[in-house]
């Protein structure tokens, strides 16, 4: 469900001379003179992971610049950046393709062996703050050049910051803002591997390469079954409290625009509440499962009755999965795994 937490910080009594320069335009160009210094142990690729030994940002002698297609917003440094901060999510899209932050903060990344942290090693960076946690002490000792999360409405700021965080990590380095909301998987995933080769990171690696590959070709398998079947998938979250995930979010906007059909109430921005008692009003030929829920759910006699469960309809999801090829390749396995041999069951609501 949404997460409606404020982050907390502390405010260091000691600021940093000013270095680099950023600008982000998009109805126009707005110059922010930006505190840092360089750091002494800089961030960059790691080439075990499929970078060249060489590689470095993205730069010229124009500078850095860096356009994000969610936003329509363009980042430009004065230099390359050498250092990064990320939050969880962005650590584990980043990875891959070698790039190595400094920091990492906010969600999914707690939990030893969490999905959502994909192939990150947390242990390889900085905690400079846990879920809405933030400690500008942390921040200001990396010096970072740029600061990478998921991004609120306007991409400006870290989605859970509120107006006096936002401030204070801006004060520290630009906020690169990355766009979830609203965006079919396929482009999140596009923004941040555009993202890490303008960072210095391998986009063109054969491991890379072959996750593409395979990523496209589920996408027809997928497109495919849509067209064969009408199948209405219901996305469901929760336990006691029981929540439907809309078709704003990434992997069900991608499942609409294959043709699928998202069922439950469609009416809110992100998730939409719902009583079990109603759950059978809204009849469904797949359910998803989400994960951390799933067997809490399955204990519940109204999710036991559906038709979809009966049949073993069932695929499970998380929406903060790492937005990479290859972990998604891995979802839309389990996707075809169930969706294939699906059949029409919603004719008739559970009892």
């Amino acid at each position: 469900m949404t997460r409606t937490t404020r982050p907390s910080s502390t405010l260091p009594g000691a600021t940093r001379p000013a270095r680099r320069r950023v600008r982000s335009l998009a109805a126009g160009t707005l110059a922010v003179g930006l505190a840092a210094t360089l750091a002494a142990c800089s961030t960059g690729t790691d080439p075990g992971a499929g970078a060249d030994d060489d590689a470095q940002p993205a730069a010229s002698a124009d500078g850095w610049s860096w356009t994000s297609s969610g936003y329509g917003t363009t980042y430009e440094l004065d230099a390359a950046p050498d250092s990064v901060v990320v939050d969880g999510y962005s650590a584990a899209a980043l990875w891959d393709y070698g790039v190595r932050p400094a920091g990492v903060f906010g969600y999914g990344f707690s939990d030893a062996g969490a999905l959502s942290i994909g192939n990150a090693q947390v242990d390889e960076m900085k905690v400079v703050g846990a879920d809405a946690e933030l400690s500008l002490e942390k921040l200001l000792a990396l010096e970072p050049d740029l600061v990478i999360g998921f991004g609120n409405e306007d991409g400006t700021a870290w989605t859970w910051w509120d107006d006096k965080v936002t401030e204070e990590a801006t004060a520290v380095a630009p906020f690169v803002g990355m766009k979830f909301a609203g965006r079919p998987v396929v482009e999140v995933i596009e923004d941040y591997a555009s993202l890490a080769e303008a960072l210095g990171g391998d986009v063109d690696s054969r491991e890379v390469t072959e996750a593409r590959a395979a990523f496209d070709e589920r996408l027809d398998t997928l497109r495919g079954i849509a067209a064969e079947k009408p199948l209405t998938i219901l996305p469901l979250n929760g336990a006691e409290e029981l929540w439907v995930g809309q078709k704003t979010l990434g992997q069900l906007a991608l499942l609409d625009e294959l043709g699928f059909t998202i069922g439950g109430p469609q009416d809110q921005e992100a998730w939409a509440e719902l009583s079990w008692e109603r759950v059978p009003d809204y009849p469904a030929d797949v359910v998803l499962s989400y994960t951390g829920s799933d067997e809490a759910m399955a204990a519940n006699p109204v999710y036991a009755g559906l038709p979809a469960v009966q049949a073993g309809q069932v695929v499970g999801w998380d929406d903060k999965r790492p937005f990479t090829y290859a972990s998604y390749v891995e979802w839309f396995d389990e996707l075809i795994a169930v969706l294939d041999g699906a059949e029409v069951v919603s004719g008739t609501p559970a009892s």
